[in-house]
This record gives C-alpha cells, structure tokens and sequence, in this order.
C-alpha cells in the first residue's frame, strides 16, 4: 500500500518536471535570463556578506543588506532578453517544411497562421520547437493560453491502438 502511494507520488513528479522541462525549453532566452540573475545574486550576496562580517557587523545586519545589495546589482547589470515578433526566414521555411509542405499541402497566409506552443506574450521564443502551422480560426481562439500535458504528447493514431 504504502509503495504504491510512494509509486504514484514519483509518477507525478516525474510528470511534472516533464511538463518543466517542456514549457522552459520553448522560453530559452528568458531561462537564461533568470539564471543569470540567480548566479549575479548568489555571488554579489556572499560576498557582501563575507566582507560585512570581516568589519565585524552584526550577522542581521550584513545579511540584510548582503541581501539588498545582491539584488540591486543583479537587477542593474542583467538586461532582460529583448524579443521581436518577427519569425526568422529560416525558421518559417522550416515550420512550413515540417508541418505543411511535408503533409502535401501549401502556405497560405489567408487559410494558416504560425502558433507559438508557449504564447509569446508569455515568454515562448521563435524556435521551430515551439513555432506550428495551425488553421487560422484555431490559432485566434486559442489566444494566449498556455498547453496542457497532452498537447506535448505524439499523437497516438487509432489503428496503433487497436493493435
């Protein structure tokens, strides 16, 4: 009973750094940022701390303001990764490739639309990873939600199911 929940419990988490990993893996540049800003802090903040307790101040203290001044200084040397709308030339022939020319059909701006897999408005890049050819009337009422699990999952056609 007991490994069961503990089965169940690691099924989940699994799932879930999967789900992760999927989601920041589209957001690159914004993952990149974050760590960086992490590294700044972590730094700037040890050894402010460091050099605050050498001159004998009181550990409240120089952890505060370690901490105060670890996040000023990662705020002010990290720049946040600048985005543009624009898709590549090389990355919309490739979608296209991938998901039209490959399937028979052809690019037609009027009848399909580029999806972004993470919405750009919530940090997804312009990767063939996270770019899809999507009919025009089912990109504009997807709007900006984020994917669920299933939408990382290949799709399983019926025939492979009834074998």
């Amino acid at each position: 009973m007991l490994i069961g929940l503990y089965a169940a419990g690691a099924i989940a988490a699994s799932i879930a750094v999967w789900y992760s990993y999927q989601i920041a893996s589209r957001k690159t540049a914004r993952v990149r940022y974050k760590l960086r800003l992490i590294v700044i802090y972590v730094g700037v903040t040890l050894v402010a701390f460091a050099v605050l307790k050498s001159e004998r101040i009181s550990a409240n203290k120089a952890g505060i303001f370690a901490i105060l001044a670890g996040c000023g200084v990662a705020y002010l040397i990290t720049k946040p990764p600048k985005q543009t709308r624009r898709i590549p030339k090389a990355v919309r022939a490739a979608v296209i490739a991938r998901d039209l020319t490959s399937n028979g059909l052809e690019w037609d701006s009027d009848k399909y639309h580029f999806d972004h897999v993470v919405p750009f408005s919530r940090g997804g890049d312009n990767s063939v990873r996270n770019l899809k050819i999507k009919e025009k009337h089912k990109n504009l009422s997807k709007g900006a939600k984020m994917p669920g699990v299933r939408e990382f999952l290949p799709k399983v056609s019926r025939s492979r199911l009834e074998r």
